[in-house]
């Protein structure tokens, strides 16, 4: 899974998972609204419980702006009215998903120019890494030295490996 950083969306929440989750679904920007969640319910669908497959789906279409709200669940429905609860709700919905991929096979996620990235999105890395400790999940993180200072201590509490380079 890879995202990239840009400055043009510097900062802007949880853009770096929408590009995971968009390229992961194969939705791209002119498919049909129906069409982009389709395809991102059925990618959820291969390793995401049934029983939770649906849940997941729907706020990780929040996520990544393929959501269906005219069919909203009651769940849905209350997140899109208390912004803490829909915070909490995508950070559940994209845990389930990385821990039933790692689950299935390992994953590797790729993040390029994580200077260019936002909190949420390091937050939410931070999450599953936690969670899927003792699965095979591995994050590259690639970023300028500012980083350190946009992000202190960035997942300093995990298996964290730093290689420094010189100036090229």
């Amino acid at each position: 899974w890879i995202a990239r950083g840009d400055p043009v969306h510097k900062g802007s929440p949880l853009a770096l998972l929408a590009q995971v989750l968009r390229r992961t679904a194969d939705v791209h920007d002119g498919d049909p609204p129906e069409a982009a969640f389709r395809k991102l319910r059925a990618r959820v669908a291969r390793h995401v419980a049934a029983d939770a497959a649906g849940r997941v789906s729907e706020f990780l279409g929040e996520l990544c702006g393929v959501a269906t709200r005219a069919t909203a669940s009651p769940q849905l429905r209350a997140a899109l009215e208390n912004p803490v609860l829909m915070g909490d709700q995508l950070r559940r919905a994209w845990e389930d998903f990385v821990t039933a991929e790692c689950t299935a096979h390992p994953v590797v996620l790729v993040v390029e120019d994580l200077h260019w990235g936002d909190l949420p999105t390091t937050r939410f890395i931070d999450a599953a890494l936690r969670r899927a400790a003792e699965l095979p999940l591995l994050v590259v993180a690639l970023a300028r030295t500012e980083v350190d200072e946009l992000f202190p201590g960035l997942w300093v509490e995990r298996a964290l490996t730093q290689i420094r380079l010189t100036e090229l």
